[in-house]
């Protein structure tokens, strides 16, 4: 996606990531900072106390405010660990917001933040961050309308009650409802008794049985191309025959009922509350005119028709687009907003999720492309939208954006410092070194099949229930997709299996199995993916993983581990080459409160 440069933006966090928490976590070590990287001003010096209002800390060109401090606290626990005085603990939660300050500024020194895949993921922190500030301060006061906008609102007549009469033809072709609804249109307006026609032709029973009558309705929420007819319709007038979602309908106008303003109003803020995130973004959308390159997006129609993800991505150039090569179309810039390029990569990016079975991107038309194009630009047009009315100005909300900023950044340093990964050799040796990390819970083995409603899944089980489950070739004949060993959550609707779940889980399907023998099923369990049918098989004791299933652990801890190492080596270095200095009095005037009684300070990661 081509995208327009921001100069503005403020910096980001690291606060409360893993990376905080894990490197900068030992209290010991950077107790040992306060000696060694912050200078404080020699007393003999300061002849006036500084004011307790201001930074704490400077680090470089940044700053650590009490706020910053406060948050430390927050995250790491408000009383001090045992034996550490709560000075020291100051102390230690400033070393700590020090830390991350060098950290990204060394980050920004290394320029993360221009990698356009870093700026995405920055701009979906800000998303975040600024969509909350945008819901509480914008869109919540924009629900309740001015009496102004009341006014106008009741003027378009959409919030006006209808009687309605109503007859719907939904048999046989769309001419031949067409014609039929022409005809009973014709009548009725020359004459003919509505209810006899109704009886006759409506597919709408209810109505039908009532003589035509529907009863009351918003003009709303009728087929919008009868609400302009609507506005000055009177008792029997006819309209029709529209073409809805339903069928062919006809309409007559029954009465008007005559509802209180208070009662319009709660009917207004009630949808608007209802489709508050709606509504916001289909108006960002058309402030920053999203719309389609006709001739682009119609090759990119064609192009995901025939052509699976990974060969287009082969096949574009490092901006998105491509050239025409003989009968092979070309495409360009598919959708635009303002300052904002959609290419096709993104819509790849986007849809891939939604890929079909064929492994095709599933966008068939304009309407498919513009829906996916919007997903790729929303986020940016938001924060864009929130910059223009000065929400980053906030300084509670700037800081949060600088701390996204960083964080991001930050994380990307270090995962991108990060040695490669470690051959299957050497990953076997790391395990066998730590092998005390590596063992399997003890489990209650199950035969488990799942089923999209309860009622089908009940049906099975009485059939199963006694008998056991079919043999595999007998449920692959019925639509099964048998998947043996499928780790507890990875078994889908349509999909059976044998599964080890933990005994000290407590998902639903492990409480269902907790007092069964084996060959005994469980009664049918709701779980995220469907309802289970489940039959106990028997238990595994604890056991050390083998080295195949230790190895997906192994190697994200050996990446911790790596990570580490370098920001404690980084660490280091930057503290030597950084100035910092602190104001001791600003510090001890930051109040931490105290952890209410029966409260548990927030457990703090183990070093390793």
């Amino acid at each position: 996606m081509t995208r327009r440069r921001r100069s503005d933006r403020p910096f980001s966090p690291s606060a409360a990531s893993r990376l905080a928490g894990a490197v900068v976590g030992r209290v010991a070590a950077l107790v040992l900072l306060a000696a060694a990287a912050v200078v404080a001003p020699r007393g003999a010096e300061a002849k006036v106390p500084p004011a307790l209002r201001g930074p704490i800390a400077t680090v470089g060109e940044r700053t650590v405010e009490a706020v910053d401090i406060e948050q430390a606290a927050l995250s790491h626990g408000v009383d001090p660990p045992k034996g550490m005085t709560p000075r020291a603990w100051r102390r230690t939660l400033l070393d700590r917001c020090v830390d991350r300050e060098l950290l990204a500024l060394e980050a920004e020194r290394r320029g993360i933040v221009d990698d356009p895949d870093v700026d995405r993921n920055v701009t979906m922190r800000e998303f975040t961050i600024l969509m909350g500030a945008l819901y509480q301060r914008v869109l919540v006061p924009g629900i309740q309308p001015t009496p102004a906008q009341f006014d106008s609102i009741k003027a378009t007549g959409r919030y006006r009650w209808l009687d309605l009469d109503y007859i719907l033809l939904r048999d046989g072709t769309a001419q031949q409802r067409r014609a039929i609804a022409v005809m009973i249109a014709t009548r009725a307006k020359e004459g003919a008794r509505w209810d006899s026609l109704a009886r006759m032709y409506s597919g709408h029973p209810p109505s039908a049985a009532a003589g035509g009558h529907f009863g009351p309705v918003l003009v709303k929420d009728v087929e919008p191309a009868a609400h302009d007819s609507l506005r000055t319709a009177k008792v029997g007038d006819i309209f029709g025959p529209f073409s809805g979602p339903y069928g062919h309908e006809v309409y007559r106008v029954h009465g008007w009922i005559d509802v209180p303003d208070d009662s319009t109003m709660k009917i207004v803020v009630e949808e608007r509350t209802r489709l508050v995130y709606e509504n916001y973004y289909n108006a960002i959308l058309r402030k920053y005119h999203l719309v389609a390159d006709t001739l682009n997006a119609k090759n990119a129609i064609q192009i995901f028709r025939d052509e699976d993800p990974d060969s287009i991505l082969a096949s574009l150039r490092p901006d998105g687009t491509r050239p025409g090569l003989g009968v092979r179309p070309g495409v360009g810039i598919v959708a635009r907003a303002e300052g904002v390029g959609v290419t096709i990569a993104d819509l790849i990016k986007i849809g891939r999720p939604g890929a079909t079975f064929t492994n095709r991107i599933p966008i068939h038309d304009i309407r498919d492309l513009l829906v996916s194009a919007a997903r790729v630009v929303l986020h940016e047009l938001v924060v864009r939208d929130a910059r223009e009315r000065g929400l980053d100005k906030d300084p509670v909300l700037a800081r949060q954006l600088r701390l996204a900023r960083d964080e991001v950044a930050t994380k990307t340093m270090v995962a991108r410092a990060r040695p490669a990964d470690p051959s299957a050799a050497q990953l076997r040796a790391y395990i066998e070194k730590n092998a005390s990390r590596y063992w399997r819970p003890a489990a209650r083995t199950a035969r488990v099949a799942l089923f999209p409603t309860a009622d089908s899944a009940m049906a099975v089980l009485k059939a199963w229930n006694g008998v056991g489950f079919p043999p595999d070739s007998v449920l692959t004949a019925i639509g099964f997709r048998v998947r043996e060993n499928a780790p507890p959550g990875a078994l889908f609707t349509g999909q059976v299996g044998k599964q080890s779940i933990p005994e000290r889980s407590n998902d639903p399907l492990s409480l269902a199995l907790r007092a069964l023998a084996p060959g005994q099923f469980a009664p049918v369990t709701a779980t995220v993916q469907g309802y289970a049918v489940a039959m106990m098989t028997g238990h595994e004791e604890a056991a050390p993983m083998s080295p195949d299933e230790a190895a997906p652990r192994a190697l994200r801890d050996w990446r911790e581990e790596k990570e580490d190492q370098w920001v404690d080596d980084q660490l280091e270095r930057l503290r030597a080459k950084t100035p910092v200095s602190v104001i001791p009095a600003r510090l001890e005037a930051v109040r931490i409160a105290p952890t209410p009684a029966n409260t548990p300070t927030p457990r703090k990661r183990a070093s390793r």
